[in-house]
């Protein structure tokens, strides 16, 4: 039997997922993953508890039958290492963390936005990885000095694993993650040296940047000499596990947060409503771009929900609470724990809920809470919209786990006014990587197998009355207005 390693690292949770030839899944092995918050806005995680979730999950499905690993993982968040220990100089500085707002804000003021932007396809903002890494630099002793001394090696996470899996002989990254760190140049094709002086970043703590499909070596973690063969970024593995390789196909994952990909061919795309421009994929040296809009707050909306406040002790309990709900969509909830990204990127601004009356409850607030996330993925969709009029949008796929929800599914295809498929593994990311596992090792012959593969589990059409949908989602831009103001 052949089968593929699918090792998909998330911000909530490491899975492990084995995959026979047909991508049916043979095994699965999930381990939950806990963040800490040491002061307001701040979000860290610990990489060698990290590291071990991956070690622990592959060791519960490994079989001697696997052929080739593929690597996927959440992108932004940083880790700085000791090389010759291996160990973490500081915590992860997790995608949503936003200490280092006051940095980015600093040099809006000194006009190099747009300089960045030009090169990265990015915004200057907290969420990506440059200003992570200039905090760590700046606040753990010595390790500035260290950095430039070259005893020093930063990763996102796909890197720091990658690191650790062959015993530090081989520190690289792929072309999707370092086109997020606010220091690669998505023209060129490498790291910008104008950057690296900007950031005051010495290269030499950079990885070496690879395709896609590439060798990265071999791993021995379950007992033979196994290639890993993939690395590629959580959200554009999602892309890929959806069948998005064509201009014009776009998809939207509903996991810890919301992000939205829309393929635009082999020349990158400049957004005019702030949505990011970035690679969704590079294969023998060809890249692939896509536009790309980041919520930051959809599955934190539901375990706040749930932890923060107990109105649920379950996610399946919220299709009661909504039907129990009198809210005819005057309540507004805007989920801003960690500030807005696009298309409003203020890293600033907090949750509120508007329209709170005498008999608001927490049917009402949960209802309002879930449709939030409906109304920010048509932001989203709105702005894609309107930045691609090559062609008309007619079908959004989606997955995560946020996606399984019915009620929000068919709210979001009333909002945006278009179809939306949901596929049957609902873990794209992890089909993707294992799919391009199989391609790079000869067993697929090209992208468009995976269509043959692919099953829908549901489509949702929109249904309901555009002049109540379109009031509903009015009241939520008023409220944004209000908040932002």
């Amino acid at each position: 039997m052949t089968n593929f390693l699918a090792i998909d690292q998330g911000t909530t949770s490491t899975r492990a997922v084995l995959f026979d030839k047909s991508l049916n899944v043979v095994k699965i092995c999930n381990e939950k993953l806990n963040s800490s918050f040491p002061n307001p806005g701040w979000v860290e995680q610990e990489p060698l508890k990290i590291l071990q979730s991956v070690k622990n999950t592959i060791n519960k499905i490994a079989s001697t039958d696997v052929v080739g690993i593929g690597i996927t993982n959440q992108r932004e968040t940083v880790v700085i290492w000791d090389r010759s220990t291996g160990s973490p100089i500081y915590n992860a500085i997790v995608w949503q963390d936003r200490r280092t707002a006051v940095h980015c804000d600093e040099m809006k003021k000194m006009g190099y936005e747009r300089f960045i932007k030009e090169k990265t396809g990015l915004l200057l903002d907290p969420y990506f990885s440059a200003t992570k890494i200039c905090w760590i630099l700046d606040n753990v002793p010595n390790a500035r000095e260290d950095s430039e001394n070259g005893k020093l090696a930063f990763g996102t996470i796909d890197s720091f694993l990658l690191w650790h899996l062959t015993n530090g002989r081989v520190h690289a990254t792929d072309a999707t993650n370092a086109s997020r760190t606010m220091l690669y140049n998505i023209l060129e094709g490498c790291w910008d040296t104008e950057l690296l002086k900007l950031f005051n970043i010495p290269e030499s703590i950079l990885p070496l940047v690879k395709d896609n499909l590439s060798d990265f070596s071999e791993t021995s973690i379950i007992g033979k000499n196994v290639p890993i063969r993939v690395m590629i970024g959580d959200q554009q593995a999602a892309a890929i596990g959806l069948g998005c390789f064509k201009s014009g196909m776009i998809k939207a994952t509903f996991g810890t947060g919301c992000f939205t990909l829309l393929n635009t061919g082999h020349a990158p795309k400049k957004s005019q409503f702030n949505l990011i421009t970035t690679i969704a994929y590079q294969f023998e040296g060809k890249t692939s771009y896509a536009l790309e809009g980041s919520i930051f707050n959809v599955g934190t909306v539901i375990d706040w929900l749930k932890d923060n406040m107990n109105f649920i002790k379950d996610y399946k309990d919220l299709d009661e609470l909504i039907n129990n709900s009198n809210n005819l969509n005057e309540l507004i909830f805007i989920p801003a724990f960690t500030g807005l990204g696009a298309p409003y990127w203020n890293s600033q601004c907090r949750g509120a809920i508007f329209g709170l009356q005498r008999n608001t409850n927490v049917n009402d607030i949960a209802k309002a809470a879930l449709q939030s996330i409906a109304f920010q993925a048509r932001d989203l969709f709105n702005a894609m919209s309107s930045d691609y009029l090559d062609q008309k949008l007619e079908i959004l796929k989606v997955d995560g786990g946020v996606s399984q929800n019915n009620w929000l599914m068919q709210n979001f295809s009333d909002q945006i006014g278009i179809r939306v498929e949901r596929p049957s593994n609902i873990e794209a990311s992890a089909v993707g990587v294992a799919f391009l596992t199989g391609l790079s090792l000869g067993y697929f012959s090209n992208l468009n197998d995976l269509e043959k593969i692919v099953k829908k589990d549901k489509v949702f059409n929109p249904e309901s009355n555009r002049f109540a949908i379109d009031r509903d989602y009015s009241n939520w831009k008023k409220a944004v207005k209000k908040l932002l103001s």
